[in-house]
């Protein structure tokens, strides 16, 4: 019965579990696909706001410099007469005429230029065929402020013909007195070239407006359509705001479609760049991302029911199982009785209280545990288990299998064991095999066999009397930097040195000063050298030194050193000091050991001929 409702509520907790992964990663993707909506909005208003800024920029530049030809037109000496007289001759109209239309090439967005008298009448324009423009009366009044600082204007003209971007600049006689002003009119298409090179994505739109928002130019341009005629755009939601940007949502009033604008003031001017975004393009890669999110949702939900089918089936399964758990339990009676008659130390141990359940004979000798007639028939031992690191295995849950390890009992006693460690499926309270068999008689032995074979090894390639190495080692050295050398192309030196006069020294106090001498000399080329460098002892009183990745005048130095330490050194029976001859060669490609050693034995021949206590260089390396 109590099985029967084990396997009814983890089939309930299944299905619950089912629908709450579903849910999880359906929230997850409608998560993904905000996150990704907001990434993408994010990047439409720091395009929006870039190509504003740049708009803007290249606006204002284009209309600086529509004004800087209108100013030149003051340097026009038929422009000067012609406001004096008020007329010119045909000549002279002529030459004004190619003059003008040369300043009009210099900037092809600048439709027309006109000369306009004191009385607001236009004298003169670049186009003579066209009808003067109805704008003077704002300009008049501009003209006749009175303020000669403000030498510039600015103004836009709302027409489906002539309107645009009307500039004037007040124009002087050479005493400074006012004659007049030179307009020019930046028509309504200019805008075309400048965006012909940028994007906005498929829907998108630039506009620009004046101070009451009214369109001036749009593009892409609507065929048959004035921009003017249009009314303003209307922010929905504002999404940030500053003395000279704006950014919004809005409908346009083009084609009604919603989009993102950023909208900027074009410097000093009375007109705003806005460029609009359209959310169908920008939004598309986040609708692209859902139609592929949503099949693979699907997947998912496939895999789940298909998996909640196929636990359904396990838990019947495990119903029957739980039946074959009681012929189980019947034969660990007779398992135990198994342990108690097996030679090795065996131990039933709770892996959770580290508590041990039973213990075989051998066990309990080993293990120090009272003797089995202790305790009650058919009860368990119930004793703490103190044995590391078998406690770790076992709170780790590890297994083991012929582990040789160094076992630490309750006493702080140790011995050497094979161990193996079994997790046991037990009704009731898990349970852990532990075997164990006593190694230590076979430690010890090989610990000492150990121990001489590091003194042998020793032996082998050290001189007994100064502890350097020999000149066996000594010779494998540096055959081995040899070979890196010519692997690796790295710099090595050697040095060859022996006691000055070291034969007499010995023939007048004895070997055993002799072999003081050597010793104290060991110990000085130890202190000097580094703990890189080989010292090896390759004859009576001579010596070499291999310096790995060490140029020769690196190597010179450590010997000087050494020549130092070995001159401060004082011995009670002599009443000189301890000199030493040397030579110090480089590797060089092609050598090997005798070589370089025949050329470091050269050069300490050279020092003994030279007086001795000289330390020679190899000059000849390139």
């Amino acid at each position: 019965m109590t099985n029967r409702k084990h396997v009814h509520r983890s089939a309930r907790h299944a299905k619950w579990g089912a629908a709450l992964l579903l849910l999880v990663t359906l929230s997850l993707v409608l998560l993904d696909l905000v996150i990704s909506y907001r990434q993408v909005e994010n990047e439409a208003s720091h395009q929006a706001n870039g190509l504003s800024q740049l708009l803007s920029e290249r606006l204002s530049s284009g209309i600086h410099e529509a004004g800087l030809i209108l100013q030149s037109s003051n340097q026009i000496p038929e422009v000067q007469k012609l406001l004096r007289s008020g007329s010119l001759p045909p000549e002279a109209q002529q030459d004004l005429q190619q003059k003008l239309q040369q300043q009009l090439r210099l900037a092809s967005y600048l439709s027309q230029i006109e000369i306009v008298d004191t009385a607001c009448q236009t004298i003169f324009s670049s186009k003579p065929d066209s009808a003067a423009h109805a704008r003077h009366s704002e300009f008049c009044r501009w003209l006749h402020r009175g303020e000669p600082q403000e030498s510039k204007y600015t103004a836009v003209v709302h027409s489906p013909t002539a309107g645009g971007i009307v500039l004037a600049n007040k124009l002087y006689d050479a005493n400074g007195n006012l004659v007049g002003m030179a307009t020019g009119l930046i028509n309504h298409n200019f805008f075309q070239d400048e965006v012909s090179r940028l994007t906005v994505g498929e829907h998108g739109e630039i506009l620009v407006l004046d101070q009451s928002q009214l369109t001036i130019a749009r593009w892409p341009k609507v065929q048959g359509k004035d921009p003017q005629s249009y009314r303003p755009l209307q922010p929905h939601v504002m999404m940030s705001r500053d003395a000279s940007q704006m950014l919004f949502s809005a409908p346009s009033s083009f084609d009604g479609s919603m989009r993102l604008y950023s909208v900027r003031q074009t410097g000093n001017y009375p007109f705003q760049v806005a460029v609009g975004i359209s959310r169908e393009d920008f939004t598309r890669y986040v609708w692209d991302k859902a139609w592929l999110a949503l099949p693979g949702w699907l997947f998912v939900a496939a895999l789940t029911l298909l998996a909640l089918r196929k636990h359904l089936s396990n838990l019947n399964q495990h119903q029957q199982l739980l039946r074959g758990n009681e012929r189980i339990r019947e034969s660990e009676e007779q398992a135990r009785r198994i342990l108690d008659t097996a030679p090795l130390a065996l131990l039933l141990v709770n892996p959770q209280t580290l508590r041990i359940q039973h213990a075989n004979a051998p066990a309990r000798e080993l293990l120090r545990l009272p003797p089995q007639q202790a305790e009650a028939a058919g009860r368990e031992l119930n004793l703490p288990l103190k044995l590391q690191p078998v406690e770790r295995w076992l709170l780790d849950g590890e297994d083991a299998l012929q582990r040789e390890v160094e076992l630490e009992l309750e006493d702080k006693s140790r011995l050497w064991a094979i161990v193996s460690l079994q997790q046991l499926n037990r009704e009731g309270s898990p349970s852990s095999l532990v075997a164990m068999y006593d190694i230590s008689g076979r430690k010890q032995l090989e610990q000492q066999l150990h121990e001489s074979n590091l003194q042998l090894a020793e032996m082998a390639i050290t001189d007994p009397l100064t502890r350097l190495y020999n000149r066996r080692h000594g010779d494998m050295v540096l055959k081995d930097e040899i070979s890196r050398c010519e692997r690796y192309g790295q710099t090595m030196a050697i040095a060859v040195f022996d006691i000055d006069h070291f034969k007499k020294f010995n023939d007048q106090y004895g070997h055993q000063a002799g072999d003081d001498v050597l010793v104290a000399v060991a110990n000085a080329l130890r202190d000097s050298t580094r703990n890189t460098d080989i010292n090896a002892r390759i004859g009576g009183e001579e010596f070499m030194v291999v310096f790995p990745y060490t140029r020769l005048r690196d190597a010179h130095k450590v010997m000087l050193r050494m020549q130092m330490a070995l001159t401060h050194t004082t011995f009670p029976f002599v009443e000189q000091r301890i000199t030493f001859s040397g030579g110090i060669t480089d590797w060089r490609p092609g050598d090997t050991p005798a070589t370089m050693v025949s050329r470091a034995d050269k050069l300490l021949y050279e020092a003994k001929l030279s007086g001795r206590n000289i330390i020679l260089c190899d000059q000849d390396t390139p």
